[in-house]
């Protein structure tokens, strides 16, 4: 039996579609999830378009093999159809798989995700939750992630930005973190994961974690030691990482050791709605040390101008631009 093909899809949407069918097929690889997960930080629009392709196609999910070929080519022509507004031609198809299967539920992975609880910070703005196990999430500045808890797994996406895990050690039920193309697996620890465009740095602080990209071989990480990856899950290598600059987050503080001020500036735009320009090239090469207040935007501007000889100019649509003092 041939899919119809589904009319008038967006491309979004037509990637949408593909997306869940290959994560429904059983043989999606840990790297293609990862792929799918960036896939779907690019673009609100590519979340929107995958929640739409969910709602129909996850009423089917979890079905039996009965008739299988037959349910998937009906998942994907109800779906296509839905997508393009044609409602009425889409129930024939639906209740055509309903009566294959016989049972409706909504089990699949994405699913799952779908209806786990959704947590998130605007920027400059922090928040704990503490989780029914006792287990406790620290979310940092401008953050989202959604948590599940179900028998035997609790997993944690993380979509954007930090957040600092306290979770209470369960063999049984193994706790994950999955941020881009990697998962994060406690061993009974704490440890904090930094998700940024390009790339993923855990740091653990006390216990031990499983940290598993794309295809590599899991890495385990004590306390004191951190590592990365990228979106296509090449690792760092493991380093001993500064956790109390790493954590001084968690009571407002920003700690920088001679960072450059092109990286400075990008933290800072994290907790602030801001727009920074360096009108000297050379301002590049300069460096930054110190421990400046999260939420105090003016007085790190002006400990900076003050170390670094330079002199802030605050213009118009939250642009603030830098040049050499003199």
């Amino acid at each position: 039996m041939n899919t119809p093909p589904p009319s008038s899809l967006s491309s979004i949407q037509q990637q949408a579609l593909d997306w869940q069918t290959r994560l429904n097929s059983g043989d999606c690889s840990v790297a293609e999830r990862g792929q799918f997960a960036a896939w779907l930080a690019e673009n609100p629009a590519h979340l929107a378009a995958y929640r739409e392709v969910e709602r129909f196609w996850g009423q089917l999910a979890g079905l039996g093999n009965i008739a299988e070929n037959h349910l998937v080519a009906a998942r994907r022509y109800a779906a296509g159809r839905r997508l393009s507004q044609h409602r009425r031609r889409f129930w024939p198809a639906l209740a055509m798989a309903a009566g294959l299967a016989g049972l409706l539920i909504l089990n699949s992975p994405i699913g799952w995700w779908l209806r786990a609880d959704y947590y998130q910070t605007a920027k400059g703005e922090r928040k704990t939750v503490l989780l029914s196990d006792g287990s406790q999430i620290e979310l940092n500045t401008d953050t989202e992630l959604r948590v599940a808890y179900r028998d035997g797994e609790r997993t944690v996406w993380l979509a954007r930005g930090e957040a600092w895990f306290s979770v209470v050690h369960n063999a049984s039920r193994p706790f994950e973190v999955v941020a881009g193309a990697g998962r994060v697996r406690d061993i009974g620890t704490q440890f904090n994961v930094y998700r940024q465009n390009d790339k993923v740095t855990v740091a653990v602080q006390e216990g031990e974690v499983g940290l598993r990209a794309g295809a590599m071989p899991s890495l385990n990480l004590s306390a004191g030691q951190q590592a990365g990856y990228d979106n296509a899950g090449r690792l760092d290598a493991l380093v001993n990482g500064d956790l109390n600059a790493i954590a001084a987050w968690r009571s407002g503080v920003l700690v920088f050791k001679k960072q450059s001020l092109p990286e400075v500036l990008k933290q800072l735009g994290r907790y602030h709605r801001v727009r920074f320009e360096l009108a000297d090239a050379d301002l590049q090469t300069l460096t930054v040390s110190g421990r400046f207040p999260a939420n105090d935007l003016e007085q790190t501007l002006d400990t900076m101008a003050s170390a670094l000889s330079v002199k802030i100019i605050r213009g118009g649509d939250e642009r603030i631009t830098i040049r050499r003092a003199n």
